[in-house]
């Protein structure tokens, strides 16, 4: 990340370090990072629109981190790690600091008191040793590198995706397929950085296994819009996506847990319907809010493209800005109509079994398929811009590179004919 980038993480960690208690204070303090923030996504550019667009997603995140840890929350008094022995405001000011850094990098609350239940799939037993750890990491990360290859061919034959129309022009079939290809990069792309953090972060025993779980969930609880988003997804912004509430009731995290004392072990409270409800539309908002911030950074690429290249300016240049807002702001919708069907099917004594199943993954598919496309065209159409201004082309993946000097077959030419067929 650039200097910019660099600065507002280090002043978060500073201003929490503080434990300021004016909020006035407190809020100047997140007044600062913000406008930090703001003035990188002028300034951040990488080169490539992919990285562009997900170093965006991440200043957003952070902006929502700031405005949770500094103004809504007080990490040192009301988180705690699984290995403190006495809470973090007690410690000196260099101990808090790296208390925060390893706080705010943990964004899934693996080891801390506001991990979410049930949200985290834990590391296997028989993977919890170092050696058998970096063994099942390496080996996912070359599993996911292939599928990431083979994705990237895909996207780079496409004519639809070369094209910057949409993908939703070549019927409803491939517009299916194009969509599972984009989820599929962002799965694959995820998952091998997470793999390598992991090892290198586990080889050199700065953390034990166990603090790495996978960063996705079981493709099978994806039976339904909520279960996909809420254990299936990757969890990495939950913590900072519902800082808006409605909170749970809080606790210190130093109190006696005074129900092991109890014999009667009290069935945990279920919250109401309207509550986790406006929590999910809270959250959506927020996570349409972090991809904006991406889509604000390729505004700017584009801009400096076309006031680079077109005697007109910026006047000529295609807005990248707010394609994602309805992909997000639908999934509250759709997790509404599938709630309603599900009370309904209750009501009517229809019992859960594979079939229940089956028609949630298939609700789960159709939804996603004719909702995704609303966020994806903004994003092909951004990346072709790019590589149309810097005259350049989509870079060939080492399937590409293999086949052609081991083989002599050139697969893009190959694939590009078929999907041109389609």
């Amino acid at each position: 990340m650039d200097v910019l980038f660099l600065a507002a993480r280090t002043l978060l960690l500073i201003f929490a370090a503080l434990n300021l208690k004016s909020m006035l204070w407190r809020f100047i303090s997140c007044s600062v990072i913000v406008a930090l923030l703001a003035v990188d996504m002028r300034l951040v550019c990488t080169g490539d629109r992919l990285l562009d667009y997900l170093l965006g997603v991440t200043l957003g995140a952070t902006i929502l981190q700031s405005v949770r840890v500094l103004l809504l929350v007080r990490p040192l008094e009301e988180y705690r790690h699984e290995l403190d022995k006495v809470p973090a405001y007690q410690l000196s000011l260099v101990q808090r600091f790296l208390w925060l850094l390893k706080m705010t990098y943990s964004p899934r609350g693996v080891g801390w008191s506001f991990k979410s239940e049930n949200s985290v799939v834990p590391v296997d037993t028989h993977h919890r040793t170092r050696i058998s750890f970096i063994a099942s990491r390496l080996r996912w990360f070359l599993s996911h590198y292939l599928l990431l290859e083979v994705a990237t061919i895909y996207a780079n034959c496409s004519p639809v995706l070369l094209s910057g129309a949409s993908v939703t022009s070549q019927g409803y079939i491939m517009q299916c397929l194009n969509v599972t290809v984009a989820y599929c990069q962002s799965y694959a792309t995820i998952t091998c950085i997470h793999c390598v953090l992991a090892v290198v972060a586990v080889g050199a025993n700065l953390d034990e296994p166990q603090a790495w779980p996978q960063p996705f969930g079981h493709f099978k609880d994806a039976c339904t819009i909520r279960k996909f988003w809420g254990k299936t997804w990757h969890q990495f912004f939950r913590h900072d996506l519902t800082l808006f509430g409605p909170h749970r009731p809080k606790c210190n995290p130093w109190d006696p847990v005074h129900s092991e004392h109890s014999s009667v072990s009290k069935p945990k409270e279920r919250e109401p319907w309207a509550t986790t409800y406006r929590r999910l539309c809270y959250a959506f908002i927020c996570s349409a809010f972090v991809h904006v911030c991406g889509e604000i950074v390729l505004q700017f690429r584009v801009w400096d493209d076309f006031s680079s290249t077109s005697t007109s300016g910026t006047i000529d240049a295609p807005n990248m800005i707010g394609y994602a807002v309805p992909y997000f702001l639908l999934q509250p919708v759709g997790v509404l109509v599938e709630d309603a069907v599900m009370e309904v099917g209750k009501r009517l004594g229809v019992k859960k079994g594979i079939w229940t199943r089956m028609i949630g993954y298939t609700w789960v598919l159709v939804f996603t398929g004719l909702s995704y496309p609303l966020a994806l065209d903004g994003l092909t159409k951004a990346f072709q811009v790019g590589q149309q201004s810097e005259g350049t082309g989509a870079k060939a993946t080492l399937i590409e590179v293999i086949a052609d000097r081991v083989f002599g077959v050139q697969l893009a030419p190959v694939i590009s004919s078929w999907l041109s067929r389609v």
